[in-house]
């Protein structure tokens, strides 16, 4: 979170290139990275403390509980701040997925970078024109 800039800066800078392309009747390949929905799963406003991370790798306290609070947490405030990145493309193929899946003390693992079952499970969304 806030490396690479939230969501909602990335949102307005996408939208104001898709309206620049759109202007100059260019086609638009975007894609978006949103740190919120990794550990230590933090949005903008979140009522916890980003620096307390419940999944921190190969240590020891740990919590899945609140990992998979937060992490469905921010799922929903990502899906509500991506209305008009959406929006925007009504009319384009969009794709919706994730990178990996995190192991939250699987066979004792609490880890993202390993292979893993639990690493290999993640969303997948098609919505074509």
């Amino acid at each position: 979170y806030g490396a690479a800039g939230g969501l909602r800066q990335q949102r307005a800078w996408l939208l104001a290139a898709v309206a620049t392309a759109r202007a100059a009747a260019q086609p638009v390949f975007a894609f978006l990275n949103l740190a919120e929905t990794h550990v230590p799963y933090y949005h903008e406003g979140a009522p916890w403390d980003p620096a307390r991370n419940p999944c921190v790798p190969f240590g020891g306290d740990n919590d899945a509980a609140e990992s998979r609070r937060r992490q469905i947490a921010c799922v929903e405030w990502v899906d509500a701040e991506l209305a008009p990145v959406l929006g925007a493309f009504a009319d384009a193929a969009i794709v919706v997925c994730a990178d990996h899946g995190d192991c939250w003390g699987e066979d004792g693992l609490w880890e993202h970078g390993i292979h893993h079952r639990a690493t290999l499970e993640v969303p997948l969304l098609f919505r074509l024109p």
